[in-house]
């Protein structure tokens, strides 16, 4: 065999190798584009919502309250650590209840609420000024005073 004859035929190889490489790669590549075809995905949802950022929100307010709660009787006693994590969580739970500042009652669970707030005075950072529910049919939006909510049938 010279070296004609042995050159044209490792040319004839290599390119029956390329072409099988190719052919592989575009095998490969219809089988992802069908596969990818043939799985039905729901669409997906516009705004983080629902059960699982629910119980997140939830789970770090309780974690929050209760990791201060130990950190408040760390340094004391054994005998006397319960009753001050006792006593943190109760003025705790005061404290998150009085956030709704004078607004005992009235309040609904379920739609949301606009809430204004105003500077508290003295050692309060904020209390709540007004609050207004959300209701279908109405349109909400800022008043030109640029303070308060004004609201129209739509």
């Amino acid at each position: 065999m010279s070296d004609v004859d042995g050159r044209i035929a490792m040319d004839k190889r290599r390119r029956r190798v390329v072409l099988a490489t190719a052919a592989g790669l575009i095998a490969v590549v219809a089988a992802f584009g069908l596969g990818r075809l043939s799985v039905s995905t729901p669409p997906a949802k516009a705004t983080p919502s629902g059960d699982y950022f629910d119980g997140l929100r939830i789970g770090q307010a309780q974690g929050r309250e209760v990791g201060r709660s130990l950190q408040v009787g760390a340094a004391l006693p054994a005998k006397d650590k319960q009753v001050a994590r006792d006593a943190f969580r109760a003025g705790y739970a005061a404290g998150a209840n009085d956030a709704f500042a004078g607004y005992d009652g009235g309040w609904t669970f379920g739609p949301p609420w606009i809430i204004t707030l105003e500077h508290g005075g003295s050692n309060i950072d904020y209390r709540i000024r007004g609050r207004t529910p959300f209701e279908p049919g109405i349109a909400y939006f800022l008043c030109p005073d640029r303070h308060n909510l004004c609201h129209a049938p739509r």
